[in-house]
């Protein structure tokens, strides 16, 4: 999408979910990515991620009985979450990185969380900051993991700041 758009460079910001998805362009094609912002990304390579697996899992089942107990729901769930549930949770659960990919990571990384988020995105934050090179951390206390809508003034602070301290140069056509 970014050649499509003509855009040599971006900041790149992924929340939850899609700071999957960042890891992933930030390894791939490390040169289009000025910068990275990981705002609490997916515990699926952490020793608790079993246990966020099952979460999800009885998340997947509640959604298939729903029908049953409340006629229309599934209806409603699918066209709200269909691609959450049949598409994004899958492929999370396939999707494999490790710390040779975030070795390929050049930019400069902000990662973001909350104080009080729980073990296992706690467990994401040290396994991140440990695999990257020179990360900087923020971490937002009294926030958990909806911090961005419970938090959005110190998570916009902190982007600010991050992203000017790291500008892309002029010249270079940035998003």
């Amino acid at each position: 999408m970014l050649e499509a758009l003509g855009i040599e460079q971006a900041h790149v910001v992924g929340l939850s979910f899609s700071g999957a998805i960042a890891l992933q362009l930030a390894s791939a094609v490390p040169d289009r990515v000025h910068s990275l912002i990981l705002i609490e990304p997916p515990p699926v390579h952490v020793p608790s991620a079993a246990e966020f697996r099952a979460a999800n899992a009885r998340l997947q089942e509640s959604r298939r009985s729903m029908q049953g107990n409340l006629p229309g729901s599934v209806t409603q769930m699918e066209r709200d979450a269909a691609t959450f549930f049949d598409i994004d949770i899958p492929a999370l659960f396939t999707w494999t990185y490790t710390a040779a990919d975030a070795a390929l990571i050049a930019a400069p990384v902000l990662y973001v969380g909350g104080s009080d988020s729980g073990r296992w995105f706690a467990e994401v934050r040290e396994l991140l900051l440990s695999w990257l090179p020179r990360p900087e951390d923020v971490v937002i206390g009294g926030a958990d993991h909806s911090l961005a809508i419970s938090h959005p003034g110190a998570i916009a602070s902190s982007l600010a700041a991050f992203m000017d301290r790291h500008p892309i140069p002029q010249g270079k056509s940035s998003a």
